[in-house]
């Protein structure tokens, strides 16, 4: 288990800086454009839904004024320590250090579910005030968070969304389905309207990843794309590069790739790259590890369809403190206007990136603003 506790005293990190993430194409972003005409096809976009959750936490960080928040403790427990979580890390680290609160960023050691339910457990156990939890299996995790609720700890789902519960939670993060279909217009760009792809995702029951499929199925539909594989590696990096490896085995005139969570990514790209397929099997991912990054600049894969993991931190220890401090009836009324009723659940959405190698500098340039180092 990864388990990083952060004291944090009050300083400022200024909301301006979301304010100026314009998602405007830089010059080494438009000459990187025209020397990809794959690329090209595809429109992409960096805005995501910053200005938004800006004006939202101005508006939290206004209603907590005054209030004394140092003894505040809350926590943000993920599904898997790997490098798309760097990200959110930064944002609630950021996020403690501006209202002077205490955070703790927990991961269960290769998405292990009984870890993860060890995690809340203990949180409960130490009073923790709140926690934003991407949960590995979102039926097994009930539990642990209805529990929670009854002993008066704030829950805010992030990543992926958690229905069921005995009271509604909800959901910062992006909208799956619409990522998913996304994800599947962009491939369907990439392919001219037909060919086969195979799915690469880290599990078959997590909300993100079914919602994700079913948006790129969505988008497919009544094309000439099909899917002929899709193969579930159980959160383990290692199965999901032989599963990339198997799909193009078994289907040699595979068109295209779809991978679902952060690591598949990185494990087509290799994949692909080594069995001399660059460029020939178009491969679109969902979030920016750095490997996937350095692929995008390789033209490996060809776009990435994001979330805002930094958001998920951010606003997540903004939300987790409201509850405590303002309450269950005020913070609802804050949020009110910034939700929506998206996949049956009321997200707040971090909003989605589209991320090719014509604007892959604003994206990483934009970052750096944030204070993440790509």
């Amino acid at each position: 288990m990864t388990r990083t506790r952060v004291l944090c005293t009050a300083t400022a990190l200024a909301a301006s800086v979301l304010l100026a993430l314009t998602g405007c194409t830089t010059a080494a972003d438009n000459a990187k454009q025209q020397a990809d005409p794959t690329a090209a096809k595809l429109a992409g976009s960096t805005e995501f839904n910053d200005a938004k959750l800006a004006e939202l936490a101005g508006k939290i960080k206004q209603a907590l004024q005054g209030k004394d928040l140092h003894a505040v403790r809350v926590a943000m427990v993920i599904n898997s320590p790997s490098a798309y979580w760097t990200e959110g890390r930064t944002g609630m680290t950021n996020a403690a250090k501006e209202l002077g609160v205490q955070a703790e960023f927990q991961a269960p050691s290769s998405g292990d579910l009984s870890t993860q339910l060890s995690i809340l457990d203990t949180l409960r156990s130490d009073k923790v005030d709140g926690y934003t939890v991407s949960a590995v299996d979102p039926v097994a995790v009930r539990g642990p968070v209805d529990a929670a609720q009854r002993a008066g700890i704030g829950v805010v789902a992030i990543d992926s969304p958690l229905s069921g519960t005995s009271e509604p939670i909800t959901y910062l993060g992006t909208p799956n389905t619409d990522a998913g279909e996304q994800a599947g217009q962009a491939m369907k760009t990439l392919l001219g309207g037909s060919g086969k792809v195979a799915v690469l995702t880290g599990s078959l029951t997590a909300a993100n990843a079914t919602q994700r499929i079913a948006g790129f199925k969505k988008a497919i539909e009544g094309s000439g794309v099909r899917i002929v594989d899709t193969l579930n590696d159980d959160s383990d990096p290692s199965k999901a590069l032989s599963n990339a490896q198997m799909a193009l085995q078994a289907n040699p005139d595979l068109a295209g790739i779809y991978t679902v969570w952060s690591y598949d990514g990185p494990a087509a790209g290799q994949a692909v790259k080594a069995a001399g397929k660059s460029g020939t099997v178009k491969v679109v991912a969902d979030d920016a590890e750095p490997k996937t990054v350095d692929f995008v600049r390789d033209g490996v894969v060809q776009a990435m369809v994001l979330q805002r993991p930094y958001q998920q931190g951010y606003l997540g220890v903004y939300l987790l403190t409201a509850l405590k401090v303002l309450g269950k009836q005020a913070t609802d009324q804050l949020l009110k206007p910034y939700l929506t009723q998206k996949d049956g659940t009321s997200t707040l959405s971090s909003g989605i990136g589209l991320v090719t190698g014509g604007n892959l500098q604003t994206y990483l340039d934009d970052l750096k603003k944030l204070g993440v180092t790509p």
